[in-house]
């Protein structure tokens, strides 16, 4: 009927095609989205089903009911019923329905699709291949790969890397352009030469630091394990491994992937880890098997587990080390319904770590290769770029913009003068010529005159500029700062680290320094100082931090507390000692206390079980204070399994006091993190049978959660918190609950719940955790010292000095925090404090007086109005001179931070010479950065823990202190020591050195090639820009690699102002280098006005000058265009020489052998050139032998031309230093009065000083006394730390403290200006009365001198 019907062939009914063609057409309207009817014959009835697929979904109808239906559809739109579908079919059931093959469209998405989890089945060989997941989702293999290149991309890559740089890519155009005879002026060898030198070296040094990676890479993926192939554990290698493998690791072996851990040696199924290489934590860390009561893992176990019926399910892989969800599904044999248990982070092994103190353990591969945690923690620390190398990619821009300029002007010239000049002068015969000077086609000539000229100035750009750059920060950077002994801590044998040489320069100039407290600017060495139980504080001692305040303010002190009585714990109070607290009438909530200190830890015990002999393994130094000082009170943690604690406690039988072992069953722990701060355990004595659950936290949190009812002493207990606070005390509050039975199994099932999460784990167990953790008891509160570092109050002070202000950004209280800032001198008697908190309405909305809203809108409104009246006293305080500081707790800094204060806020701490921002967290901390580091200030963070990251990465620069807290701060930073006090010289030292070595390095770099690259350019418009050279191509080639660059890097590597001791004992000179006040713009222009000076100069003195066009030889011969281009290229040469040894302050014998070697190696290699064949000498074949060097003129001539060309320079370095004398000019005043008044002696450090008297001087600009110096045979000894007095006063720097009050000082930049014209500084008095400076020896007068 179909095929009878034409319209059903007009219409292209399927009914009316073959069959193939019929199952194309069907194919096809799949493909657009056309519903299709299939239909098919069941065996099972004798009426035919039709398959409808609708949308992706299939439903089955009776067939006959669908042919009526479609019929009529068909019908009244005029076409045959084999186009009309049945959409309101009511589904039927079909015993078998022929489900139509899904279009390739449709098996891209399902490929494409994004799981939510990663399913894992476990077996042996390659359970997992994951063939129809997308690439990003599929396992990798257990092969590491971290190098950059490999055989096939080295080239490509390396190259692109190389050329991303424009004067590499400039000098590669001109390379390039110097193929063509036509167009270039010079031999391509002279070009491609210097070229594929610098890129060569380059490229040699990434394949040599790529090659070492390749042999790690290949070294750990061959390193042995063992893999359960079925049947029983065969020996592999690391790269072998699959996700869902079964491996097993022995003792003191590294994990070679990430690891869920079935079972381990020990009885408690535990194990102990290292993860050293992961966070540089040393203490031993216990990690868990998966929890399975009623199974035992044995070689039988596991075959069964390989079948395939077992999977784990968990998140996609990602870098966080310390988190981890995901459920384990036991399937058949084992279970024949399933049994599901859920994975947490102390199942987890990480590669990297290793094993420790276990046997064996076995696990199952979750995490291979790069999808390993440690791999996706090894990405590169964001780029940063120095503010001086982005100047000068600036100067290198301008300078190719000047170079097009150049070239256009030359090719406009040449077209001009060929087209109308040239026919004046018959002899060139241009119309003879080609299309290079054909008068005829003068736009070919501008062309080629164009491009000849875009290669002939390419000496104005600096081939060599960034090998020599990269050189020099490399010798500053691995072998000065890396190697120097006196940022060496010898306790830890820990030597200072440059983990990146980019940033050498930026330290010096630093504006703001951003610091974390804990670990950074203290020990992190906590003791067990002070404690308060019931309402009743204990303990006796002043702390560090009080003496030092005490000493500040100039109070008596009063004698120093006795050393720790074991490490961790310096308590002293003879009502809890020795068993007394059992008399005390509240010996109860005492047990409690205690009970609590050596319960709620997750701390290792180690060694004999003896309380003598025991060796805890802490994650943090508070939990090891807190349960030495258990132990102390008579509450022995003896030991640990993986659901068990056992307490040696206290226990009187018959009124003898005794010990027993107390065994509590763990049933949860509810561990800490900086959000929750707080950390609980729930624990089952099997003793009593009670369910306890003991917490410890900050006080606001635990306050908040306190009962209503039992809690009368929690006021005095805050008052004792508060005032240990002042003290620099850190404080935490301890508390129980008993809790009952039926409530904890309700519980325990929402946890349960919530531990099996795959998403969103950590905010559903945070939730469940706030259903248990209320109506506590409050027992007391403990007070723990983290003492200062040696040598911080000196090093803030000379940071402050420096114009540097400092910010401390800590999770401390408002108390601790200011009382610690007055301790290292960051907050003094004489500045004025601005103190921003909200607490009293923090206080109503705690107490329900206001709402969150009301809050939000009174805080915003009381920040305002704080941080407006803070402005007010900053610009007042400028007006005095005097300094300000700021203190802001955590609810205000939120508030600070939103965009409509955030600008009030920065503008506020910038004219604060100290800031103080308390109760932060580690986001905060880093959102502060970023607002100082966008306003323009550069920006240095100093941190050492895992909560400082984010500061360090944010900040311009990042310091790592490898601390008590791991390495994460370390790994993450540009820059790593062991203490605080080193910043100091890294700052004022190192920093100051590096900038001004490499600032006048780069600024010399661009002088010498505007000079030399001038003479070219004048001498092709003085031959109308035809492109002829002045130089020969091998002596041009030769200028930035063998000539002048051996120099610069003397200077950028060696070069002094002043002496390294006068730069740490005045650190004003920082405020120099802090203004950038070597590379400005107006410093360059200078500089390259120089240049142009000196270019035009020697080409007029050589060309009018000495060379007069006579011949100078009796045989006749001129005095040609190659002779005179060669007295040019000396006098150039021996000025530009000359000129960088003016600009070096510090000689050595290294210095001698390169300036004048470079000028001696010219004389050497125009020699050689002269008496080589002419094919390669080119135009110096017999020039300088048989002709130059015979004629008197060139020698009485070069040296005439080079001192005129550098005299402005000697001109303008001699006023300045006799009129306007910098402070650095000062100090090397000093110093050589200094040397002088000592015999000349050399410098040395580690001497102890003697008598200090007065020097009376006189120079030819200066007369005073110098006050307080000392004088030995040896030289200048260092100030030591504990010899640092505090000064009496606090005031601008005056210079008469050095030279007396017949002179002064002229401000220095960078410094104190008027409250007018100045951005705010934050500078301190200095008196060098305090300083161990050399003075005369003690047979002679000050009249000797």
């Amino acid at each position: 009927r179909d095929r009878a019907d034409p319209r059903a062939r007009r219409h292209g009914s399927p009914h009316a095609r073959p069959a193939r063609s019929r199952r194309r057409h069907t194919a096809k309207r799949e493909r657009v989205g056309v519903a299709v009817l299939a239909r098919a014959r069941v065996r099972a009835s004798s009426r035919r089903v039709a398959v409808v697929v609708e949308r992706g979904q299939v439903q089955v109808g009776d067939a006959r009911a669908h042919e009526r239906a479609r019929a009529a559809h068909a019908r009244a739109r005029g076409r045959s019923r084999g186009r009309s579908i049945a959409r309101t079919m009511a589904p039927t059931t079909a015993a078998a329905a022929l489900e139509r093959r899904p279009t390739m469209v449709e098996r891209l998405r399902r490929k494409r699709a994004k799981p939510t989890a990663r399913k894992l089945v476990l077996g042996a060989g390659e359970p997992n291949d994951g063939k129809d997941l997308a690439k990003e989702f599929k396992c990798k293999d257990n092969s590491i790969c971290t190098g950059k290149y490999n055989v096939v991309t080295f080239a490509p890559k390396g190259l692109y890397e190389q050329f991303r740089r424009v004067a590499n890519l400039y000098f590669l155009s001109v390379a390039v352009i110097s193929l063509f005879p036509t167009v270039s002026p010079i031999q391509p060898y002279t070009t491609w030469t210097p070229l594929t030198l610098v890129i060569g070296l380059s490229l040699a040094k990434e394949a040599v630091e790529d090659y070492k990676r390749h042999v790690q890479d290949r070294v750990q993926n061959t390193s042995a394990t063992e893999r359960f192939n079925g049947e029983s554990f065969e020996n592999c290698e690391w790269h072998d491994l699959k996700v869902g493998n079964i491996v097993r690791v022995v003792r003191d072996q590294f994990f070679p992937c990430d690891i869920i851990m079935l079972d381990s040696s020990s009885d408690e199924n535990a194990c102990y880890v290292e993860t050293k290489n992961l966070d540089g934590e040393t203490n031993l860390k216990t990690k868990r098997s998966v929890d399975v009561a009623d199974l035992k893992f044995d070689r039988e176990t596991f075959a069964k587990m390989s079948e395939g019926k077992t999977f784990i399910e968990c998140e996609h892989p990602n870098n966080s080390l310390y988190t981890y969800s995901g459920n384990l599904s036991i399937g058949a044999p084992l279970y024949p319904n399933g049994k599901k248990v859920s994975l947490n982070p102390s199942n987890m092994l990480l590669r990297g770590s290793s094993l420790r103190n276990t046997e064996w353990i076995v696990g199952v591969c979750v995490y291979t290769g790069h999808d390993s945690k440690v791999m996706m923690n090894a990405t590169d620390t964001p780029s940063k770029r120095s503010h001086l190398e982005k100047q000068m990619d600036g100067v290198v821009i301008t300078m190719l913009i000047a170079l097009f300029v150049m070239s256009t002007a030359s090719a406009i010239y040449c077209s001009a003068w060929i087209g109308s000049g040239a026919k004046d002068h018959w002899y060139l015969a241009v119309h003879l010529q080609d299309v290079t000077f054909n008068p005829d086609n003068r736009t070919s000539v501008g062309v080629i005159a164009f491009f000849t000229s875009y290669v002939l100035y390419g000496y104005l750009i600096p081939i060599s500029l960034y090998v020599s750059l990269e050189l020099v920060k490399v010798f500053q950077g691995f072998v000065f700062l890396n190697k120097d002994r006196a940022m060496y801590h010898e306790e830890t044998d820990t030597p200072a680290l440059a983990r990146t040489t980019n940033l050498n320069e930026e330290l010096g100039m630093v504006h703001t320094v951003l610091s974390d407290k804990t670990g950074t600017l203290t020990c992190n060495t906590m003791e067990f100082f002070k404690c308060s139980i019931a309402g009743v504080a204990y303990g006796e001692g002043v702390t560090e931090i009080e003496r030092a305040i005490m000493q500040r303010k100039g109070e008596p002190l009063p004698p120093k507390n006795g050393d720790a009585i074991e490490p961790s714990f310096n308590f002293r109070d003879k009502r809890l000692e020795n068993g007394a607290w059992h008399k005390r009438s509240d010996a109860d909530i005492c047990r409690g206390f205690f009970r609590v200190l050596g319960i709620c830890q997750t701390v290792i015990p180690e060694g004999n079980p003896v309380p003598s002999e025991i060796v805890y393994q802490a994650e943090s130094p508070d939990e090891l204070a807190f349960v030495v000082a258990a132990k102390r009170f008579g509450f022995f943690f003896k030991h640990r399994s993986a659901t068990t604690i056992t307490v040696e406690e206290e226990a009187f039988n018959d009124g003898r006091p005794g010990t027993e072992d107390v065994t509590y069953t763990i049933l949860n722990t509810l561990e800490f993190t900086s959000a929750r701060k707080r950390m609980s355990v729930i624990v089952k004595s099997k003793n009593d049978g009670r369910i306890l659950l003991f917490t410890k936290g900050a006080d606001n949190v635990i306050y908040e959660r306190l009962s209503q009812d039992g809690n009368e002493f929690k006021d005095a207990t805050q008052e004792h918190m508060d005032a240990w606070a002042k003290c620099g005390l850190r404080t935490l509050c301890l508390a129980r609950r008993v809790i009952n039975p039926s409530e904890y199994a309700s519980w325990n099932e929402k946890f349960i719940e919530a531990s099996q999460a795959l998403q969103n784990r950590e905010e559903k167990l945070e939730e469940v955790a706030n259903l248990i953790e209320k109506d506590l008891t409050l027992l007391g509160s403990t007070a723990i010292e983290d003492k200062l570092q040696v040598g911080v109050p000196r090093t803030i002070e000379q940071l402050m000095k420096a114009n540097i202000a400092v910010w401390v950004l800590t999770g401390d209280k408002q108390d601790t925090a200011i009382n610690i800032g007055q301790a290292c001198s960051l907050i003094t008697p004489q500045m004025k404090l601005r103190v921003i908190n909200v607490e009293d309405l923090v206080k109503q909305e705690n107490n329900g007086e206001i709402d969150s809203a009301t809050f939000q809108r009174l805080a915003m409104a009381s920040v305002k109005q704080q941080i407006e009246a803070g402005l007010v006293d900053a610009e007042a305080a400028i007006q005095l001179d005097a300094d300000v500081g700021m203190v802001i707790d955590g609810r205000s800094l939120t508030l600070a931070l939103k965009p409509e204060l955030a600008g009030s806020f920065l503008a506020l701490g910038t004219k604060c010479s100290a800031v103080i921002c308390c109760r932060v967290s580690p986001l905060q901390k880093a959102l502060v950065t970023t607002l100082v580091k966008d306003s323009g200030r550069i920006t240095l963070a100093i941190g050492d823990g895992a909560n400082d990251v984010g500061m360090i990465q944010a900040a311009h620069i990042g310091v790592g202190i490898s601390g008590q807290e791991g390495m994460q701060a370390v790994m993450a930073s540009d820059f790593a020591f062991a203490q605080f006090r080193f910043l100091e010289r890294l700052l004022l030292l190192h920093g100051r050195y590096n900038y001004k070595r490499i600032a006048r390095m780069v600024t010399y770099f661009f002088f010498k090639n505007i000079a030399f690259g001038l003479t070219i350019f004048i001498f092709n418009m003085h031959t109308k820009a035809s492109g002829q050279t002045v130089y020969n191509d091998w002596l041009m080639s030769s200028f930035n690699i063998f000539f002048t660059n051996f120099p610069v890097l003397a200077l950028g590597i060696l070069d002094q102002d002043v002496k390294p001791q006068s730069s740490m004992e005045v650190p004003e000179l920082y405020r120099e280098t802090q203004a950038n006040s070597q590379f400005t713009s107006r410093r360059r222009l200078t500089w390259f006005a120089y240049g142009i000076y000196v270019a035009v100069v020697s080409f007029v003195m050589v060309f009018y000058g000495i060379h007069t066009g006579e011949a100078d030889a009796e045989s006749g011969q001129p005095f040609g265009l190659w002779e005179v281009g060669t007295t040019l290229y000396t006098a150039l040469l021996i000025a530009l020489n000359v000129q960088l040894g003016l600009l070096c302050n510090f000689w050595t014998l290294f210095h001698h052998v390169v300036i004048w070697g470079s000028i001696l190696l010219w004389f050497i290699l125009n020699m050689a050139l002269s008496e080589t064949e002419v094919y390669y000498s080119t135009y110096s074949y017999k020039t300088f032998l048989p002709i130059t060097s015979q004629v008197m003129k060139y020698w009485l001539g070069f040296w005439p031309v080079a001192i005129i060309s550098i005299w402005p320079y000697i001109a303008s370095i001699m006023f300045m230093r006799y009129f306007r004398p910098t402070l650095a000019d000062e100090v090397q005043d000093r110093d050589a009065a200094i040397r002088r008044a000592s015999g000349g002696t050399s410098e040395k450090e580690g001497v102890e000083p003697r008598q200090k008297v007065d020097v009376e001087l006189k120079s030819p600009r200066r007369s005073g006394t110098l006050h307080g110096v000392v004088v030995e045979s040896l030289g200048i000894a260092p100030v030591k730390a504990e010899e640092i007095k505090a000064p009496k006063h606090r005031r601008k720097l005056s210079f008469a403290d050095v030279w007396g009050k017949e002179t002064q000082f002229p401000d220095v930049p960078g410094g104190r200006r008027s409250s007018q014209d100045r951005t705010p500084t934050h500078s301190r008095g200095v008196s060098l009365e305090n300083l161990s400076l050399p003075t005369l020896p003690e047979d002679r007068s000050a009249r000797d001198l």
